[in-house]
């Protein structure tokens, strides 16, 4: 599943904090460092990944399977910018073989950042919940397409306030995955250990034999 996130450009978070209800639209900032565990409940499937974020550095760093495979997404790089991944590989002659693959972007389809929390653009604030023993407040959107409705719930508190920024706690998708451009399910994204700051080293990919524009 994440398997997406190394090849398609999506969402880049940064949309701006205006009262609903009394209350901004959670803003998670320009940069970030964020855990999580991506579920997919009706398949019992969970997906351990940690992300890096950084909009005006035009760049980001997921990495999942326990940390084996790690994905940089570098908009500054080249002309278009360029992803990186990093991940294990078994063939016929190899077993866990460490791979280096790079695609570059192109002028059609230039690289930017992947964000690893929703873009709460026309979310609205529907009520205050209890979420693991911490009260929440809960943003929700719903869309229609055709015959299908999405419904889309993140949970997040503020510490500071309730004009403060945000930290997210869970998201929730029923319906169209925005996050990750896939088919229609329910997916539930847990967060934790959230930092509104990470390292500018963190972006930097390692040395390798990369092979460029192979997926």
């Amino acid at each position: 599943m994440w398997l997406l996130l190394a090849g398609i450009v999506l969402l880049v978070c940064d949309a701006d904090a205006t009262p609903v209800g009394g209350r901004t639209v959670p803003d998670f900032g320009k940069m970030y460092h964020v855990k999580g565990i991506l579920s997919l409940p009706r398949t019992e499937i969970k997906e351990p990944f940690e992300a890096w974020y950084d909009l005006e550095g035009n760049r980001s760093r997921i990495d999942y399977r326990n940390g084996k495979v790690h994905t940089y997404l570098i908009g500054n790089d080249l002309d278009y910018g360029a992803i990186y991944k990093i991940t294990p590989v078994t063939t016929e002659t190899e077993i866990q073989a460490t791979k280096f693959f790079q695609l570059n972007g192109t002028k059609e389809n230039p690289i930017r950042p992947q964000a690893a929390l929703p873009d709460l653009q026309d979310f609205e604030f529907e009520k205050m919940e209890n979420y693991e023993g911490v009260l929440c407040e809960v943003w929700k959107k719903v869309t229609q397409a055709g015959h299908k409705k999405n419904t889309y719930r993140l949970w997040v508190t503020r510490p500071e306030g309730i004009d403060s920024p945000a930290t997210p706690h869970r998201f929730e998708m029923v319906g169209y995955n925005t996050l990750l451009e896939s088919h229609n399910d329910k997916y539930t994204i847990d967060y934790s250990d959230f930092s509104p700051q990470t390292e500018s080293d963190i972006f930097i990919p390692p040395g390798g034999n990369w092979k460029t524009n192979i997926q």
